[in-house]
């Protein structure tokens, strides 16, 4: 029988069996039908993870209507990942997802942030909830260019290096004037160059939690109430915090 024959709803029936690398790899070989059963199944993967040792087989439109169903985006960069590499699929996911508006969580590991990929970023910023840069190399201007949209954004985790990260993100007027952010985890490598105790009387809406990898601990600034949500809530998005 030819499969061109069926009607949607059973190649769509058909489809639902398909991972993603699969759907990718027939995308565009057969029929522009089977394009259109492709993409009806592009909601299945809202919740996206890959590695740029080995990312998925790109098509820019795919990944542009993909990126309209995202509801989290973990990226495993690499250091030694080219800028160009990864904006080849971070640009139109993340296109997609600025038009989608459903993108609540993004996370990218070992990655130096250039100016490309923080302009990249601040485009889906408006919808975010969750942010993590704990594994990035990012500097404190980045970091307050993005918060300058990031209306929705309720828990911010990012790295801070002494004497390279800077921290002009981490004052009142900037933090307060964020409506939805209740906690900023950060993983520190050397001492803290300001006083959480000080930061936290004067955004008490604020929760801090400071992991410090040097003496493995950790310690909470603000409202403990904060941590436990930022758990329970970030598990949904990602697999581990």
């Amino acid at each position: 029988m030819d499969l061109l024959q069926l009607h949607d709803d059973c190649l769509d029936v058909i489809f639902a069996n398909f991972k993603l690398d699969e759907l990718l790899s027939l995308y565009k070989e057969i029929h522009n039908r089977f394009d259109e059963a492709i993409e009806r199944q592009l909601h299945r993967f809202r919740d996206l993870e890959f590695s740029m040792r080995m990312p998925p087989l790109f098509h820019e439109d795919l990944m542009i209507a993909l990126g309209r169903h995202l509801h989290s985006l973990h990226i495993n960069v690499g250091y030694s990942t080219k800028d160009q590499d990864i904006l080849r699929y971070l640009k139109p996911l993340c296109q997609g997802a600025s038009e989608g508006r459903r993108l609540r969580a993004l996370k990218l590991d070992h990655a130096k942030w250039s100016p490309e990929i923080l302009a990249t970023v601040q485009d889906v910023a408006p919808s975010l909830f969750f942010l993590d840069m704990r594994h990035c190399d990012v500097r404190d201007y980045q970091i307050a260019q993005l918060l300058e949209s990031a209306d929705k954004l309720k828990a911010l985790a990012l790295l801070h290096v002494n004497n390279q990260t800077g921290d002009s993100y981490l004052q009142p007027r900037i933090l307060n004037r964020l409506p939805s952010l209740r906690l900023i985890h950060i993983t520190i490598l050397g001492p803290l160059p300001f006083s959480p105790e000080d930061l936290a009387q004067q955004c008490p809406d604020l929760s801090f939690l400071i992991s410090d990898l040097i003496n493995s601990e950790f310690k909470i600034y603000g409202p403990p109430g904060y941590i436990q949500n930022y758990y329970k809530y970030y598990h949904e998005y990602f697999k581990s915090p």
